[in-house]
């Protein structure tokens, strides 16, 4: 199977999984903080933002845009009033492709400070785990742009996971990989 294959067919995999999970999740009474923003699908302008990033800053990483062009974005945040012990469950959140565009609206606003003190242009992936429970905490998630790599390690994440890696991880935490150890959370 080629290497942008595997990529699509991870992806069809995540769709499943997304819509098996907030299915379930819905069922047992989970409380979305964005219910809009749980699963909305693909935006109309995925396109316009992929190919403008590309033509400003360079590749987009191709399981980045794959996702955005057959699943769109998930924001898993909430809670559950019987689920306790994990004050940061680390919801599964993976931005829009329009959020990025955003992000570079505002580096593109400032390019050459930020490139100066060695902040090239990154992609924002999701909110850190402190961000996703409204608490201040570091960057967020992200991945560097242009791409080196089609499916590139998710910086400031903490555990190196390429990005459908993390995707299919916090999958298998049941959403939340920040439950592992000491909680109770259901793990899927």
């Amino acid at each position: 199977m080629q290497p942008h294959q595997e990529i699509d067919r991870r992806i069809e995999a995540i769709a499943a999984g997304v819509n098996s999970l907030v299915t379930r999740l819905r069922a047992a009474g989970f409380v979305f903080h964005n219910p809009k923003d749980v699963f909305p699908g693909v935006e109309a302008d995925v396109e316009l933002h992929v190919s403008r990033i590309e033509r400003e800053i360079g590749p987009v990483p191709y399981a980045l845009a794959a996702f955005w062009r057959r699943i769109g974005s998930v924001d898993l945040t909430g809670s559950h009033p019987n689920w306790t012990g994990c004050e940061y469950p680390d919801a599964l959140f993976v931005y829009p492709a329009s959020a990025a565009a955003a992000e570079l609206d505002d580096f593109l606003a400032d390019r050459e400070y930020r490139l100066a003190i060695g902040f090239p242009f990154k992609i924002p992936i999701a909110p850190d785990s402190f961000h996703k429970e409204n608490v201040s905490g570091g960057m967020w998630y992200n991945v560097d742009c242009p791409a080196t790599d089609d499916n590139p390690i998710v910086n400031d994440e903490g555990r190196d996971l390429p990005f459908l890696d993390y995707v299919e991880d916090a999958l298998r935490m049941g959403g939340f990989p920040g439950v592992r150890g000491d909680h109770n959370w259901p793990d899927s």
